[in-house]
C-alpha cells in the first residue's frame, strides 16, 4: 500500500501546519499555567462527603464519648496512640487562641489558614503544605472545638493547583500565549498573501517587473502558488513587452513606404489634371494622417517602455501653457466652445519642455472635442503643480473611465463621431507626465463632464 503523500512530506500541506500550531498553542498555555500555578501560594475549598466525612464525624463522636466517660482532659485523649499513631488531628476551639494537636507538626505547617474555616461546613481544604479535612463540631467539657484530620505529606494534585489559579489569570494566560503564538503562525502564513497582495497592485498599475517575495525553499500550498504567480507575471511581461514590440516594429516599417507614398504624390500632383488633382490632395491628406498616428503610436511605445530620453531643461511651466493655450483657443473658436482659465503658474520646472507640451495639448484637445459649451482650465501651485481640465460634455462611462488612457481604446458612442480620434491622444498625455514622476487622473464631474487631474512635482526622484 502506497503511502499518502501528505504523510511523506507533511510540510508541504497547510492543514498540517494548522494542526500543528494549533497543538503547540494548547500546550504552551498548560505549560504556562502549570509554571505559575508552581510559583503561586493558594488556598482552595471543596465539600467533604462521603466515607472521608462519616470517619471525620465517628473519630468527633469517639472523642467525646471517651472525654465523658473517664474524665480525662481532651488533650491527653487527642494524644492516645490509638488516635494519633495514624491521624494528625487539630483541634481549633471556640475560644480565641485554644488549640490543640495529637502530635507536634513541622514549623512550615501553618494551621492558622483554617481560622478562616471554623463555621463552614466540612471541607476538603487544600494548601500549598498541607491537606485539611473539617470542620467537625466537637462538644466537651473544656468548651467548643472544631475538629481537624491534617495530611501533611500530600501536595496539591495537579489539577488542583490550576484550578484554585483565578479565573482571570487563566484567562490571561490563555489568551496571551494564543495571541503571540498566532501572530507567529499568522506572519508565516500571510506575509506571502501579503505579498501577493501588492504584486498584483503593481501589475495592475502596469509594473510588470513586480514580483511576489516568496521562499523558493516553501512547499507549501501558499510557496507553490506564489512561484506560480511569478511565473504567470514573467510570461504576462513577456507578452506585453513583445505586444509593444511588435506595435513599435510595424510603425517603424510602415513608416519607409508611407514616406515614398508622399513623394510619389507630390510628384503626380506637379502632372495632374484639375480633375485627378483633387483626388490627389484627400490621398495626401489622408497620408498625412496616417504619418501622424505612426509617430503617435511610436512616441506611445517609446515612453511606455521608457526608451525615449528627455532633454530636460528649467522651463517657466506657465509659458508652456501659454503656448499651448493659444492654439486651444483658436480650435475651441472654430468650435463655438469658450475655454475658462482659473489662475496661474510662477514656479520653474525642469522638463521636457516639447513632452508637457505635447500633454496638455492632447488633453485639451480631447475636451474641446467632447465638450458641449465650455473648457474649464484650473493652474494650482501648492506642494505640486496642479493642472485640472474640465468640460461640460456627457461624461463617460464608470466602467470605461479607467481604460481611456490605454492606447486605441474610444467608447463605443465615441466611435461615429465625426469628431473621434485614434485613441492615442490620453495615452501619450499619461506617459508624458509619468516620464516626470507626476499623475494623470480621470474623473466624472457631480453634474457631468469629464475632468482630467495633473499633477506635477517639483522635483523628480
Amino acid at each position: 500500500m502506497q503511502t499518502p503523500s501528505w504523510l511523506k512530506h507533511p510540510r508541504h500541506y497547510l492543514f498540517l501546519k494548522i494542526f500543528a500550531w494549533f497543538w503547540v498553542t494548547v500546550i504552551a498555555t498548560i505549560t504556562i499555567l502549570v509554571f505559575l500555578s508552581q510559583l503561586t501560594s493558594n488556598v482552595g475549598n471543596d465539600e467533604l462527603r462521603g466515607p472521608m466525612l462519616k470517619n471525620l464525624e465517628y473519630t468527633a463522636k469517639s472523642i467525646e464519648r471517651i472525654v465523658a466517660k473517664h474524665g480525662g482532659s481532651t488533650q491527653d485523649v487527642l494524644s492516645h496512640p490509638r488516635l494519633s499513631k495514624h491521624k494528625l488531628l487539630y483541634l481549633n476551639g471556640e475560644v480565641h487562641g485554644v488549640e490543640m494537636l495529637s502530635q507536634p507538626v513541622s514549623k512550615e505547617i501553618d494551621l492558622s489558614l483554617l481560622n478562616f474555616t471554623k463555621y463552614m461546613r466540612p471541607q476538603i481544604i487544600f494548601t500549598d503544605e498541607y491537606q485539611a479535612y473539617g470542620p467537625v463540631v466537637l462538644n466537651v467539657p473544656e468548651g467548643k472545638f472544631y475538629l481537624y484530620e491534617i495530611d501533611e505529606k500530600r501536595k496539591k494534585p495537579f489539577f488542583v493547583s490550576l484550578w484554585l489559579m483565578p479565573i482571570w489569570l487563566k484567562l490571561l494566560i490563555a489568551l496571551i500565549a494564543s495571541l503571540m503564538l498566532s501572530f507567529f503562525f499568522s506572519r508565516n502564513l500571510i506575509a506571502p498573501i501579503n505579498s501577493l497582495k501588492e504584486t498584483a497592485k503593481k501589475l495592475a498599475h502596469g509594473d510588470l517587473t513586480a514580483r511576489a517575495d516568496v521562499s523558493p525553499t516553501r512547499q507549501d500550498e501558499l510557496g507553490v502558488l506564489g512561484r506560480d504567480f511569478n511565473t504567470m507575471a514573467v510570461q504576462l511581461e513577456q507578452l506585453i513587452s513583445a505586444q509593444k514590440r511588435l506595435l513599435a516594429d510595424i510603425s517603424h516599417e510602415l513608416r519607409s513606404p508611407l514616406t515614398r507614398l508622399k513623394m510619389a504624390t507630390g510628384l503626380a500632383q506637379m502632372q495632374a489634371d484639375d480633375a485627378q488633382h483633387a483626388y490627389l490632395e484627400r490621398i495626401e491628406k489622408e497620408a498625412n494622417q496616417l504619418d501622424k498616428m505612426i509617430a503617435d503610436v511610436l512616441q506611445v511605445s517609446r515612453l511606455e517602455a521608457k526608451s525615449q530620453t528627455l532633454a530636460l531643461s528649467t522651463q517657466s511651466l506657465q509659458v508652456i501653457v501659454d503656448h499651448v493655450l493659444n492654439d486651444a483657443q483658436f480650435e475651441a473658436k472654430q468650435s463655438n466652445k469658450e475655454l475658462i482659465i482659473n489662475g496661474t503658474l510662477t514656479a520653474d520646472l525642469q522638463c521636457d519642455e516639447t513632452l508637457i507640451a505635447s500633454a496638455l495639448e492632447n488633453v485639451l484637445r480631447n475636451a474641446i472635442k467632447y465638450a458641449e459649451h465650455s473648457i474649464s482650465i484650473g493652474l494650482v501651485e501648492s506642494d505640486a503643480i496642479y493642472i485640472t481640465v474640465c468640460d461640460d460634455g456627457k461624461g463617460v462611462d464608470e466602467a470605461n473611465l479607467a481604460r481611456l488612457c490605454e492606447p486605441f481604446f474610444r467608447q463605443e458612442h465615441a466611435r461615429d463621431r465625426n469628431t473621434g480620434g485614434t485613441g492615442l491622444g490620453l495615452a501619450i498625455a499619461k506617459n508624458a507626465i509619468s516620464a516626470h514622476d507626476g499623475t494623470l487622473t480621470l474623473e466624472n464631474q457631480e453634474h457631468g463632464g469629464l475632468c482630467v487631474n495633473i499633477r506635477l512635482p517639483f522635483k523628480s526622484e
